[in-house]
């Protein structure tokens, strides 16, 4: 039985940007900031057009009007034809018993769907669980036969409406389907279903699954499908009905613009980021919703009265003295999430490093322990540690691959009850998540998963100084750098007098020119050059330019040996 949470939703305003909090119990869990300059384009759909298929890795490159290409896996390939059908051996679901989902995975907060994408890739049930090895040979053929079918319909230049699934990150493009879904509260449509109705793993009455999956199906359009959402359990026919029309004359829409569209092409926007926030957070254990400005308050007031009425009561504009996040005491979290270390209430903290592969997360008790305690004070930092870290990566937004380095520990039972707990806390996590048990290192492996770039991705800049790395070169380096540098050029140019420019940062033109001995006297004796030094606050310490003086020409790479 899953632990009541009471929850607020906070809807901030400060100037373009909006800031939507979610606090449990209290303390800031989510936080989704939206920018004029970094839009939420998770379920935006494009007609793009195809820029190349890479058959080795079993993918295409769709040009979508992004700084970069959308990458389309075949695997996220939709198709209805009567031979995909075939290959898939997609059998009738056994309606009323919930029989037929099988190999489905539905994620019901975000409205992705991956039905029949384990047949898809020629997986059974046996496979997946280690068993029915007679049939891997069958397997694999179906899984290349797949392949080579996906590759021959694919060809560059081609359009293909597909669907944004993960957000650009870094220097990496989208991830795209063209299994397309379009998102309500309730449900979620699938245009290209075929028929199909998933039910939320989390509505466990059969009774209940078995009158949802009814009643959609006697409502949907032939040839479409749906996910039935787990706010859609114990709702009635008329609210499930207005949600399945909203759906279905978004799709119109989208017919409608797809007749004069040409490729790359944005064709349907995802909600505001108000009403998807309300779509994929509202629940009954939601007690209170506070907006700061009064058109986010009425459009909230707009959605709650027509998804949830019976909770307009708990809506509310902010009027208070105070900033919205500061009235409510979560300030300090917000500003928090810049900071490397959080420290746990029992005294120790915990260390969050972002690598380019990976998050690791390392656990300190920050205080000696006498040794015949020294266990239970592991155990007990251990189980806080656990608790904040998924707190963390939920308030974060981080995914990818999580390495946990929790402190050492000697009875294996504590490092089940520390994975337990563990696994407990991502239970409230609406992020798919996989965990497996601490190592004899004292190492937990996670992976979460990621469809954004984290929260201090998106909120911060990389450091002008360091470049991301949290140091800094050592002038002396540069310096040294810099004498290598001007030793090649004479050598090279064979050349005397020559004028130049050297422009370094003010950190390094510092000792340069403080220095006992005077360094452009120096280096004029050694290479026979007139050298000036010039501070530049553009450069890094790590870096420098050499310009010639008659014509301001840039020759530092022409002669550099890095």
């Amino acid at each position: 039985m899953r632990k009541t949470v009471k929850k607020q939703l906070l809807m901030n305003k400060s100037g373009d940007e909006i800031q939507v909090a979610l606090v449990e119990e209290g303390r800031l869990a989510e936080l989704i900031i939206e920018r004029p300059d970094s839009l939420r384009s998770i379920g935006d759909i494009y007609l793009g057009r195809v820029h190349k298929v890479v058959e080795g890795l079993k993918a295409a490159f769709v040009d979508i009007g992004q700084k970069s290409d959308g990458f389309l896996h075949f695997s996220d390939v939709g198709t209805t034809t009567e031979d995909y059908r075939a290959l898939i051996e997609d059998d009738d679901d056994d309606d009323e018993n919930g029989n037929g989902e099988n190999g489905e995975e539905v994620n019901d907060e975000t409205g992705d769907s991956r039905a029949g994408s384990a047949k898809a890739r020629g997986e059974t049930d046996g496979q997946k669980n280690g068993q029915g090895r007679g049939k891997s040979n069958g397997a694999d053929r179906k899984r290349q036969s797949y392949t080579q079918m996906i590759a021959s319909k694919l060809k560059p230049n081609d359009s293909i409406l597909v669907q944004v699934i993960k957000e650009p990150i870094s220097n990496k493009g989208s991830r795209l389907t063209s299994d397309i879904t379009i998102a309500g509260r309730f449900m979620v449509l699938l245009p290209f279903g075929g028929g199909q109705i998933a039910v939320s793993r989390r509505v466990v009455s059969r009774k209940e699954r078995a009158r949802l999956k009814k009643l959609v199906r006697s409502m949907l359009p032939e040839g479409f499908g749906a996910i039935i959402r787990t706010v859609a359990e114990h709702q009635e026919e008329e609210l499930l009905k207005k949600d399945l029309e909203k759906l279905l004359v978004k799709w119109e829409q989208i017919e409608e613009k797809l007749q004069d569209a040409k490729p790359p092409q944005l064709i349907f926007k995802e909600d505001t980021i108000i009403s998807s926030v309300l779509r994929d957070s509202l629940t009954a254990d939601v007690t209170e919703l506070v907006a700061n400005s009064s058109s986010i308050h009425k459009e909230t007031l707009n959605y709650i009265q027509w998804a949830a009425p019976e909770m307009e009561k708990n809506v509310s504009l902010y009027k208070g003295k105070l900033p919205l996040f500061e009235g409510y005491g979560i300030a300090k979290d917000v500003e928090s999430i810049f900071s490397r270390k959080v420290w746990l209430k029992s005294g120790g903290y915990i260390i969050i490093e972002h690598t380019e592969a990976m998050v690791v997360i390392d656990v300190n008790s920050g205080r000696y322990a006498a040794k015949k305690e020294q266990e239970d004070n592991s155990l007990k930092t251990n189980l806080e540690a656990a608790r904040e870290i998924v707190r963390q990566l939920r308030l974060r937004d981080i995914g990818g691959i999580i390495v946990v380095d929790f402190i050492d520990m000697l009875d294996p039972k504590n490092a089940k009850k520390v994975y337990d707990a563990m696994k407990n806390e991502l239970r409230n996590d609406r992020a798919k998540s996989n965990i497996l048990p601490m190592s004899d290192f004292g190492l937990m492996q996670i992976t979460r998963e990621r469809i954004r770039p984290s929260l201090m991705q998106r909120m911060g800049d990389q450091c002008p100084a360091c470049g991301g790395t949290g140091t800094v070169q050592a002038r002396c380096t540069t310096i040294n750098q810099v004498e290598r540098w001007l030793r090649k050029y004479a050598l090279e140019q064979k050349m005397h007098f020559k004028q130049l420019d050297l422009y370094v940062s003010p950190t390094v033109a510092e000792p340069l020119k403080n220095s006992d001995r005077n360094i452009e006297l120096k280096w004029f004796l050694q290479h026979m050059l007139f050298v000036r030094i010039k501070p530049d606050e553009s450069l890094r310490s790590d870096d420098f330019r050499f310009y010639t003086r008659k014509n301001g020409e840039d020759i530092t790479t022409e002669y550099s040996e890095l």
